[in-house]
């Protein structure tokens, strides 16, 4: 089974080695660029406590004169693999979400007040507002764009031969921004490509929801949770039923 990662190529090439374990041959063509921004020293100064909603705003943390500050404070992250990465850095005192951003409204209402200063360290896009449900709450967050995602212009030749023989099988998909881009290079390919064999795997409903038109209903699997261990678990049982063809 070929299967076609889609991330940022700093989270591609771990997911590739895990991937390839399961016997997979894999291709790795990120479809965003991610732009680490300039987080200055002070940028958590007087906070109560820091959100992070991906790795990408932990890893401009790290570059940056603010991170031994930051550790100090409590870091809230959406999954378990956001709050691996912390705790490697350093963070003592990290909260855990169940995996979406969404997830982390209650656990902040829960805990903070209009009084708290929360730091926000996000993306220059987002899939959910956190800031916008939190302030219903009368939680206030202050939002800092730790990185900028660039969209690729472009299918590389090799991922382009894949879909003109059929060759690829499984397309991942982890964010409804990434998808939306698959589904606009694919449909603007003047070259035939062979699309009706593909299964798409996706982090949740809203990513699923976002690939549009390029997907069938009997070719798109949705983790049952919004994490990667239950992305490898589709890819595991993908890969199994396929030798058993």
């Amino acid at each position: 089974m070929h299967v076609l990662i889609t991330r940022p190529i700093e989270d591609a090439e771990p997911l590739k080695a895990r991937i390839e374990a399961l016997g997979c041959r894999v291709t790795v063509a990120p479809l965003i660029e991610i732009v680490s921004n300039d987080l200055p020293v002070d940028v958590v100064a007087g906070a109560t406590g820091v959100i992070a909603t991906s790795r990408n705003a932990l890893a401009a943390l790290t570059a940056s004169p603010a991170l031994p500050l930051a550790i100090k404070r409590t870091l809230y992250v959406v999954g378990p693999g956001t709050a691996s990465a912390a705790r490697k850095m350093g963070f003592q005192d990290v909260v855990e979400g169940a995996g979406r951003a969404e997830d982390l409204v209650p656990i902040l209402t829960g805990k903070h007040g209009a009084a708290d200063r929360l730091i926000y360290l996000r993306g220059d896009t987002l899939a959910f507002d956190l800031e916008a449900a939190l302030a219903k709450n009368r939680v206030n967050i202050a939002p800092v764009i730790a990185y900028r995602s660039v969209a690729m212009d472009t299918l590389p030749p090799d991922v382009l031969k894949g879909l003109e023989t059929a060759d690829i099988d499984v397309v991942t998909l982890m964010s409804p921004r990434t998808a939306r881009i698959w589904s606009r290079l694919v449909l603007a390919l003047a070259s035939p490509v062979q699309l009706s064999g593909l299964t798409y795997l996706c982090l949740s409903g809203r990513v699923a929801e976002a690939l549009g038109p390029p997907a069938k209903a009997d070719k798109v699997r949705v983790a049952s949770h919004p994490n990667l261990e239950e992305m490898l678990a589709l890819i595991k049982r993908l890969a199994a039923s396929s030798k058993a063809e």
